[in-house]
C-alpha cells in the first residue's frame, strides 16, 4: 500500500534528488529533471519515486511502472543506509534496462554490475527483510526518546546549572539525531493511501462497471496502465482501501454469475451485450446508494459532505496533474436496463472481523427487488 503525507512527499523528492545524483556521478547517465539516458543515449527512462508500506522489503524496483519502491520507516534511516538502498534498486533497474525480465533479480548479471559500481555487500545486501530491520531503527528511536526525556526531567531541576546544561544537551541530542535520520518528526500528520487492484491485460467494461461501485465505499478510483497491464488504483483511508479490494474480488466473480443468469433468463449473448449488462449493474447499484442519502439525517449528510471532500483533496494529493478520461463505446438498451434492475437488487454487506482478521464483505442479491 502506498503512503502519502507532505513530510512524505518531500521524502519522496529528497530521495528522487539522490537517485539524480548516483546516476549522475557513480553512474555516469544523463539526467533531466524526470528522466535519465543509457549509456547509449539513445532510450530515456522515467525517475519515479513512490514510499509504501505493508510490504517486507525495504525497497524494491517494479519494471511494469518503471518504479522505484522505498518502505515508509526509511524516513527515520541513516544517509548512508538509505543511499545503500537506494543504490541497490538502482542496480535492479539498470540490470533490467539490460537484461529484461531473462534474469533472476539478485543473479550473476545484478552482482556483476554491483561489482561494476565498485558497490560492495552493503549495497547488494541493503534490501534486508523489513522486520529485523524496523526492530532496529524502533530501538533506535525509543533509546533516543528515553534519553531526550531523562534529560528534560532534569531540566525542571531546582539548580539553575544543573537545568540550563540537561535542557542544552536535549537540544544537542535532538539536532543530532535529526541529522543523522532522513527525516525525524515528532507529531503525527493525516495521511493518504493508495493500492493496486486488479492488474489485467486492459481495460475493460467489467473493471469500468467495479470501478463504479467502488466509490460508494469511500475511496477514489484511478485507471493506470503499466507496460504489461491496466489496473485500478483507489486512493483513501488505509481501512477502506482493504474493504474496497475485497469489494472488487467479490464482484469480480458475481458479476460472471449474474451475467449466466441474464444469458439463461433473457437470452442475451455477445460482447457488447455483456458489457451493457455490466454498466447498467453498476449504474443501478449507485443510484440505489444515491436514492438512500435523501433519507439521511441533516448531520450525516454533512458529514458524507466532509468525507467526499476529503477524498477529492486526497486525490489531488496523490495525482496533483490527473486529466479526465472519456471511455465510449456501443450500448445495448436492453441488456443495460436488465442490468440495472440486477444493480438495484444488488447488496454488498460488509461484515469486519478482528482487527487481526481480513476483513470480510456478504454479498446477496434479492431477486424480487425492483
Amino acid at each position: 500500500m502506498f503512503v502519502y503525507s507532505k513530510s512524505i512527499i518531500r521524502f519522496a523528492q529528497d530521495i528522487k534528488l539522490d537517485v539524480k545524483k548516483i546516476l549522475l556521478n557513480e553512474i555516469g547517465l544523463k539526467c533531466t529533471s524526470d528522466r535519465f539516458y543509457d549509456q547509449r543515449q539513445q532510450h530515456s527512462y522515467p525517475i519515479k519515486v513512490v514510499i509504501y508500506n505493508h510490504r517486507v522489503m525495504l525497497g524494491y524496483f517494479d519494471a511494469s511502472f518503471y518504479e522505484l519502491g522505498f518502505h515508509e520507516c526509511l524516513m527515520h534511516a541513516k544517509k548512508d543506509q538509505l543511499h545503500n538502498i537506494i543504490r541497490h534498486e538502482l542496480a535492479h533497474y539498470m540490470t533490467f534496462i539490460e537484461y529484461g525480465h531473462t534474469v533472476e533479480p539478485h543473479a550473476a548479471e545484478f552482482k556483476l554490475f554491483c561489482k561494476k559500481m565498485n558497490w560492495d555487500e552493503s549495497v547488494s545486501k541493503a534490501s534486508m527483510e523489513l522486520d529485523l530491520q524496523q526492530m532496529k531503527i524502533e530501538k533506535e528511536e525509543r533509546g533516543v526518546l528515553r534519553r531526550v526525556k531523562k534529560l528534560m526531567a532534569l531540566a525542571n531541576s531546582s539548580h539553575q546549572n544543573e537545568s540550563e546544561q540537561a535542557l542544552i544537551k536535549s537540544q544537542q541530542l535532538l539536532v543530532k539525531h535529526h541529522l543523522e535520520s532522513s527525516y525525524a518528526h515528532f507529531e503525527q500528520e493525516e495521511k493518504v493511501f493508495m493500492k493496486r487492484i486488479m492488474k489485467q491485460k486492459k481495460e475493460t467494461a467489467k473493471m469500468r462497471a467495479i470501478a463504479t461501485i467502488l466509490q460508494t465505499f469511500f475511496v477514489s478510483v484511478i485507471y493506470s496502465r503499466g507496460t504489461d497491464g491496466t489496473c485500478l488504483e483507489i486512493v483513501g483511508e488505509a481501512e477502506n482501501l482493504e474493504i474496497a479490494d475485497y469489494v472488487a474480488s467479490v464482484l469480480d466473480l458475481e458479476f460472471e454469475r449474474l451475467w449466466d443468469v441474464a444469458k439463461q433468463t433473457s437470452k442475451l449473448k455477445g460482447a457488447l451485450a455483456k458489457n451493457s449488462f455490466l454498466l447498467g449493474i453498476a449504474k443501478g447499484y449507485c443510484n440505489k446508494i444515491k436514492a438512500l442519502k435523501q433519507h439521511y439525517a441533516a448531520d450525516a449528510v454533512q458529514a458524507l459532505m466532509v468525507l467526499e471532500k476529503k477524498l477529492i483533496d486526497a486525490r489531488d494529493v496523490v495525482y496533483p496533474k490527473l486529466s479526465s478520461k472519456t471511455s465510449y463505446g456501443g450500448h445495448c438498451p436492453h441488456a443495460s436496463g436488465l442490468g440495472e434492475k440486477m444493480g438495484r437488487a444488488l447488496n454488498i454487506n460488509p461484515g469486519l472481523q478482528k482487527k487481526s482478521d481480513q476483513s470480510r464483505l456478504h454479498l446477496s442479491h434479492q431477486k424480487n427487488s425492483s
